[in-house]
């Protein structure tokens, strides 16, 4: 709750923020000096999109990652051309990259019942299949949140298309496969 009431008053008053910040895979913490400019929740997790200083551009952090966070005497002005939704238009959740790739599952019908009617990207089109499946396109700029997504529909869909995207979810599969085997069956 204290990060909580500290980001938000960085937010409100345009101070900046100090903060140690553990990325995942990581194992030591660095330190952050970040103009907070937007917070958002994203599949139940807490969000701060900033402009770090350091690395002079636009970074969002997971507020539980987020350790020891003190306001600066600093004050900034949020560019007025700042705007959240233009930032993260080609990523699936919060994770924004430089690729541009062309996502295409197939899901049948079982899984397209469930979708039915729910927009996961603006960029979604969804093409109905004969037999009652579907398949759904997006086009993304970063592909790890839509690749933990479309391993949540585990049997029920298929990556077609980008290559690469078809790879990480091949390997994924295979270290299940390992780890699982046959699982007593």
């Amino acid at each position: 709750m204290r990060v909580f009431e500290i980001v938000t008053r960085g937010l409100t008053e345009r101070r900046a923020l100090k903060f140690s910040y553990r990325k995942p895979g990581t194992k030591e913490p660095e330190q952050r000096h970040v103009h907070p400019y937007h917070l958002m929740c994203n599949n139940n997790g807490w969000y701060l999109m900033t402009y770090d200083v350091k690395r002079g551009g636009i970074r969002t952090f997971a507020l539980v990652r987020l350790k020891e966070p003190e306001l600066t005497g600093e004050h900034f002005v949020r560019p007025e051309d700042f705007d959240p939704e233009k930032h993260l238009k080609g990523s699936f959740g919060v994770m924004s990259g430089d690729g541009d790739y062309e996502v295409v599952m197939e899901f049948d019908a079982w899984a397209t019942d469930l979708l039915q009617g729910r927009e996961w990207h603006s960029s979604q089109k969804v093409t109905t299949l004969p037999a009652g499946g579907s398949h759904m396109h997006f086009r993304l700029s970063a592909l790890e949140e839509v690749e933990r997504w479309i391993l949540s529909w585990v049997a029920h869909a298929s990556v077609i298309g980008s290559a690469e995207l078809r790879k990480r979810v091949g390997k994924t599969a295979r270290a299940v496969a390992a780890r699982y085997g046959d699982a007593g069956m």
